[in-house]
């Protein structure tokens, strides 16, 4: 399953114009509290049966977006 998530995200990255990154940002949070919701979001939205690619990344977006993380686009 982890391996279908990540080719799921190399493709997203691939559809996502080359000139923007996207990154995701807490004011007053550290890398590794960033690592700590991830890893909580991850395990919540991978313990769903039957859940497809795009239910699970919604769930992640979602659970981050609930701890306070909302993303930021930034051109290189």
């Amino acid at each position: 399953m982890k391996k279908i998530y990540l080719a799921f995200l190399i493709f997203l990255s691939g559809c996502a114009s080359q000139n923007v990154e996207t990154y995701w940002e807490k004011p007053g949070a550290s890398g590794q509290d960033f690592y700590t919701d991830r890893s909580q979001c991850n395990a919540q939205a991978f313990g769903i049966p039957n859940a497809t690619l795009i239910q699970i990344a919604i769930v992640q977006n979602q659970c981050l977006r609930g701890k306070g993380w909302y993303t930021v686009e930034k051109s290189r």
